[in-house]
This record gives C-alpha cells, structure tokens and sequence, in this order.
C-alpha cells in the first residue's frame, strides 16, 4: 500500500491520473490536493517546502544618550518628560573657574549617561542652571546617540526663566526636582510673572508658550579663548572627549541682549532657568 500511495502521489505531480483512487474521475488540473482515502492523509502539493529563516532580528533598541556639560556657574542634569523631570543630578556647586572649564573630565565638564530605555521619543532632557551676580554666566555641552551631536545652541532647544536665585557656592544646593517640577508646571501654562520670570518657554526666535517673553541667547562657541568664556576642556589627557568647539554657549535674556556678561543688579537674567531639548531630535547612529 505505501508503494502504491507513492506512484499515485508521483503521478500527480506529472500532472497524470492513475486508476488506484476516486480522483481519476475528475480533471487532473483540479488535482491540487489529494485525498488518500487508504492513510487519511491530506498532501498540500502546490507549494514546495521552504527553508527556515535563520537571519537574526534587528536589534531596534535606540543606544543611550551621551552627555558632557559644564556651566557657569552651576546646574542640574535631568531627564524625564515635558510636563516633569523624573531624574536630576549634576553639580551645584563651582567654586573656582576651573571647576567649569578645566580637564579631566569630570573636574570641569562632567559625563552623563542616559539609559536609553528612559529616553523614549516623548522625553525630554533637561539642564537646569543658576549663577552668581558677577562676571559671566552660561551652559554648554553636546548630547549624543552614537551619530551626530546635538550642541547646546542648536536645535530645539527652549528655555523658561523662573526668577528664583540659588547661592552658587557651599551655602547652595540648587532646587529640588519638585521645585523645579513646579516650576516646569508654570512655564507650560504660562502663569510666571511677566516683571520677574520669563513667563513661559521661549527659544532663539521668542515665545513659544502663551504669554513668554525674551529669548534663548546663543552666544560664542567652544573653539577661541578670546570672547566672554575660556575654552572648556575639548578632550583630556586619557583620551575622554570633552565638550566639541561647535557647542555654543546659552542662556537666557529677557530683553534681547547679550546675557553672557553680568550687567549689574540682582539676578538681571532671572535665573534659576530650566533648559530643554526633546531626546527625539538627538540623532541615532
């Protein structure tokens, strides 16, 4: 019997009919399936078998964010999403210029890592950052995925000037994330004083929420010593890469003005103020 069921089954392949099964009383081109009433077997015989498909799966997880950043005179560095910032870390405290500009890395600017499961493409990254009333004042840095850097100064970036002073130095610890949770809170609804806060974000052209004044100031870049800052720390001696010379200083200025100097007065640019850039816009390489 098994001899037989293979002749017949060959057959059908040649496109013949054979006496040995009911099918022979119908068209052989119909024969598409056969129905070997001896095994109770259904043969499908119009497709051939396929190899199994051996090539991995792409790996679709987006790499960590890569951050270096300094600031004159102090900051924070978060993460999180636009109506909260879930972490925050950095150093709130600088002393002496070259706990802003010098090498290595991590004595002038410092080096963060993002995971990159906590920066999905409906995050955010957040620098908040303070000064003292006297000389300069400003942020820098570069953030990465492994392709192109994103500079402060370019971008997306946007900016929200709370009005709420912090010491620079020991006496100071900078805000808590709550403070600066609710004051991320008022900056999206556009509730701060129009005389002491920038009321809103702004980016380099003006105001992106309702009610927003002033603008995102984008001063000179990494690359000369001669303007409002030294050069921060481009890559130390062990072969760390520090802040590229495209990366440009920032910071805020309620009245158009270049805020990079300080121009007298008690807090004149309204500081402290919460910078941020969405982690989409950071190319993937």
């Amino acid at each position: 019997m098994r001899r037989l069921t293979a002749i017949w089954k060959h057959a059908l392949l040649l496109g013949l009919c054979v006496p040995l099964a009911a099918s022979c009383n119908k068209d052989s081109r119909d024969a598409s399936y056969s129905d070997d009433t001896d095994l109770g077997v259904l043969v499908d015989l119009r497709t051939e078998p396929r190899p199994p498909d051996l090539t991995p799966p792409p790996d679709l997880a987006a790499p960590d964010v890569h951050v270096v950043i300094t600031a004159d005179n102090a900051y924070a560095f978060g993460w999180g999403y636009a109506d909260r910032v879930t972490k925050l870390s950095g150093r709130p405290m600088t002393v002496v210029a070259g706990d802003i500009f010098n090498c290595p890395i991590g004595v002038g600017p410092e080096a963060y890592d993002i995971p990159a499961k906590e920066a999905p493409d409906d995050s955010y990254l957040y620098i908040v950052a303070w000064a003292d009333d006297a000389t300069t004042q400003g942020v820098i840095g570069q953030f990465d995925r492994r392709g192109l850097p994103i500079y402060t100064g370019d971008g997306d970036w946007e900016v929200c000037a709370t009005g709420l002073f912090y010491d620079t130095g020991s006496a100071g610890g900078g805000p808590s994330i709550d403070i600066v949770n609710q004051e991320i809170s008022r900056c999206n609804a556009g509730t701060g004083s129009p005389s002491t806060t920038s009321a809103g974000w702004v980016n380099s052209k003006g105001a992106v929420t309702k009610n927003a004044q002033g603008i995102l100031a984008v001063g000179e870049d990494n690359s000369l010593s001669g303007g409002d800052f030294p050069i921060v720390c481009q890559m130390d001696a062990t072969g760390k890469r520090g802040v590229d010379s495209s990366a440009r200083w920032m910071w805020y200025s309620p009245d158009g003005k270049s805020p990079f100097r300080y121009s007298g007065g008690h807090n004149p640019t309204r500081a402290f103020l919460i910078f941020r850039l969405p982690s989409k816009t950071i190319i993937i390489g």
